[in-house]
């Protein structure tokens, strides 16, 4: 009895401290998002822009606030040229470009409600990228598959890279240890993130900010619908207002070139 007792008052105490806590979930930072590029293929002269622009939510929120109504212009600061990128049912912006500049600076300009943001950037190289492969090797993830890329670095420069696995799968790349020489290396990617027993890989040259970008986007978030779908917080960018000094945008401004390769028979068994 004295031990049904003693079990009683237990619970009694512990139901009795029983304290509801209110969250208060309420959104108030309002910042927009912009994931703006101008890319070129390593083969091409040719490129195009694209800039999508949102607004941030809160984290429980899991549908994206798209910006249709902003002006967006680019202009390439060596030739004084003006592009004026439209909004598309892809819920960005876009615009072919002719020549891309290898020596200009491109100047990204946002007007949205009174607001105007802005980026400048120059282009940075890419090699091509040499081979893609499925590999042999098993991760901790029974999921897992692994990925061999190989690349060749570009000489006499200090260069960083962006590959992306199929969609939002980023892994950021330095040539600190493999200057100008082949490298080869793997990616382990869930089985569930390919289609059709296929992978497009994309390979993107970046500048140093970008790289340190990234590296922090892939450690704050999973990159699960991209770097762009819900901003980490205290991530700097290379965007700014020009009329108010208290908004800050979240995103980045990246002009490159790139390269693509898609792996066709992928074994997910």
């Amino acid at each position: 009895m004295r031990r049904n007792l003693a079990f009683i008052l237990f619970v009694f105490i512990f139901s009795g401290c029983e304290k509801v806590i209110d969250l208060d979930l309420e959104f108030t930072e309002k910042r927009i998002v912009v994931d703006a590029k101008i890319n070129k293929h390593v083969n091409s002269k040719n490129g195009f822009a694209r800039v999508t622009i949102s607004k941030t939510t809160s984290y429980f929120d899991d549908e994206i606030t798209f910006i249709e109504n902003a002006e967006v212009i680019i202009k390439e600061i060596e030739s004084g040229v003006e592009y004026e990128l439209n909004f598309s049912k892809e819920n960005q912006y876009y615009i072919e470009i002719e020549n891309i500049s290898k020596s200009s600076d491109y100047e990204l300009n946002i007007y949205h409600e009174n607001n105007h943001y802005q980026s400048k950037n120059i282009l940075r190289r890419s090699p091509p990228i040499g081979n893609v492969k499925q590999g042999q090797r098993k991760s901790l993830n029974n999921d897992e598959i692994e990925i061999v890329t190989s690349f060749k670095d570009i000489e006499n420069d200090d260069n960083y890279y962006l590959f992306e696995f199929g969609k939002g799968n980023l892994q950021p790349a330095d040539d600190i240890y493999i200057e100008g020489n082949n490298f080869t290396f793997s990616y382990f990617i869930n089985k569930n993130k390919i289609q059709n027993n296929e992978l497009e890989i994309k390979m993107e040259g970046i500048d140093f900010q970008y790289f340190k970008f990234i590296i922090q986007v892939i450690i704050q978030t999973n990159t699960q619908n991209g770097p762009f779908a819900a901003p980490p917080t205290s991530i700097k960018g290379n965007i700014y207002c020009v009329n108010n000094d208290s908004l800050n945008p979240f995103g980045y401004f990246n002009v490159s070139e790139f390269d693509t390769f898609i792996l066709k028979d992928i074994n997910v068994n």
